[in-house]
């Protein structure tokens, strides 16, 4: 018997409201959603539902049927399961399944899943009809904590993750942590990373919190994965409150993901889950600032012991191409009048943006991560 989530038990909920100079909504975070979920939704006349396989074989009974049976105009399509299909080919087979089905400017996407489903679900909604509404159902911890959350939306192209996206944001975002039961332990603590990033970047009370309670973390305590969320959640509505389109100081919510990018899209999406690249990427940054006295080794120290405990990697195995790595670094958003520009630390808590890198410091971090085991 497969395990199913609990999405019809309404427990105590948090909210953590975003608001940009275009849109403001609600992220609802509890347990128990479906009715909140489907109230929000019945004020649309026809509704559009986007997962993926292995998610419509879960939660197809205990999620996504009760919907339908109440609202009757939902129809729905699941998309293959993985990052490698985050691309036009998908994404064309969903704006003909949006069409046949009738939607108009008038519908709503709805976006089931991780952060593959609500990209591309997000981006369709964007583009479809010049733009149309869209809610995201985060299923996933690391779509709860970050890509359910400010409007990004996009697919990847050959040469790069997210080349081609859009800033559109969802009308309410729901983070039922009942999904949560069924994440498999890999997918869970992966997740970790985006959550220890905020810590890293922005509050370093939150990161020796999650360095406290570890085990219980790893243990999927309620109470403590609910305060993640919850944190999480605040500390990003606050960068995207401040710079909606990444500007300015909402581009340190990238920290690690240069190198992680780069690693994802060379190894063309197979190899690492997002968190696992972007946990090698932050590692990869913070050997470079220990090496230049920047940061004290006890940083390094304490984060190489956290993802040793998540699972997460902590190095590149030797025969992997630095230089072909740094040509896929060469296609970074980041860029700006062709100079990569660079989120890094001055301490535990506090990221600087702009910083600048050069060649040889970039190779000497991806060398450095081949080193360890």
């Amino acid at each position: 018997m497969k395990p199913r989530a609990n999405h019809n038990r309404s427990l105590l909920q948090h909210r953590v409201q975003i608001k940009t100079d275009t849109s403001a909504y609600p992220i609802i975070i509890g347990e128990g959603l479906l009715e909140a979920c489907r109230d929000m939704l019945k004020s649309y006349p026809r509704l559009f539902l986007v997962t993926n396989d292995t998610l419509f074989d879960l939660y197809h009974e205990g999620f996504i049927e009760p919907l339908e049976n109440e609202i009757p105009y939902l129809s729905h399509m699941a998309i293959p399961d993985g990052e490698k299909y985050k691309n036009i080919e998908t994404l064309n087979t969903i704006y003909e399944q949006m069409s046949s089905q009738g939607l108009g400017r008038d519908g709503c996407v709805v976006a089931l899943g991780g952060g593959v489903v609500g990209d591309m679900a997000g981006f369709a909604a964007a583009t479809f009809m010049r733009g149309i509404d869209y809610v995201q159902i985060p299923t996933t911890l690391l779509a709860m904590v970050d890509s359910s959350i400010g409007g990004k939306t996009g697919i990847n192209l050959s040469k790069g993750k997210n080349m081609v996206g859009s800033f559109h944001h969802p009308k309410t975002v729901f983070c039922d942590l009942s999904f949560l039961n069924t994440l498999p332990k890999r997918e869970f603590f992966a997740g970790m990373m985006e959550v220890i990033k905020y810590g890293l970047i922005l509050d370093a009370d939150f990161y020796r919190f999650i360095s406290e309670n570890r085990e219980k973390i790893a243990h999927r305590d309620r109470a403590v994965v609910t305060h993640l969320v919850y944190r999480s959640c605040r500390l990003k509505a606050q960068v995207v409150g401040r710079d909606e389109k990444e500007g300015g100081v909402r581009a340190i919510l990238n920290f690690g993901h240069t190198v992680g990018h780069a690693i994802e899209s060379y190894t063309n999406y197979r190899t690492y889950l997002h968190g696992e690249a972007v946990a090698l990427g932050s590692l990869a940054v913070i050997r470079h600032l220990v090496a230049q006295k920047v940061l004290d080794n006890h940083v390094l120290e304490d984060l190489v012991g956290m993802l040793d405990f998540f699972g997460l990697p902590t190095s590149l195995p030797a025969d992997v191409d630095a230089d072909v790595i740094l040509t896929h670094m060469g296609y970074d958003k980041k860029r700006a009048s062709g100079v990569l520009k660079w989120i890094t630390l001055d301490r535990a808590g506090s990221a600087v943006w702009g910083e600048s890198v050069g060649m040889e410091a970039i190779r000497d971090m991806l060398r450095g991560l081949q080193k360890r085991g």
